[in-house]
């Protein structure tokens, strides 16, 4: 019987488990992005329309992801998700992948709110 093998492996699992987690995706830095680099293009009734493309937080994502590559903007996967983060806290409120997003929540249709919904018309 070989018992060599173990104690690397013992401490192989602690050094995983003592590593920090993967932090979530900065929402901060994705308002940052998206007010310098779409800002002037993109007015709030954009996210507001009611016939939204976006029906999910994936499809956020893969619209923001679209966009870069069409402007040229060779943002990150970690820059994506910020400015998506960024996106579904502000204006659509899809559950959030837990790894990405502090607070996560569904919202059905009927509850989901937008930043605008407060505005007078």
């Amino acid at each position: 019987m070989r018992l060599a093998p173990y104690p690397a492996i013992a401490l192989l699992l602690a050094t995983l488990a003592g590593s920090p987690a993967a932090p979530a995706a900065d929402g901060e830095r994705g308002r940052i992005l998206y007010e310098a680099r779409c800002g002037d293009c993109h007015a709030e009734s954009v996210h507001g329309r009611k016939a939204r493309l976006a029906a999910d937080f994936d499809a956020v994502r893969g619209w923001v992801r679209r966009w870069s590559e069409n402007l040229g903007l060779a943002w990150t996967g970690d820059e994506i998700d910020d400015v998506a983060v960024h996106l579904n806290a502000r204006y659509y409120r899809f559950r959030c992948p837990p790894a990405l997003c502090k607070a996560t929540g569904l919202r059905d249709d009927s509850a989901r709110r937008l930043a605008l919904d407060d505005r007078s018309r």
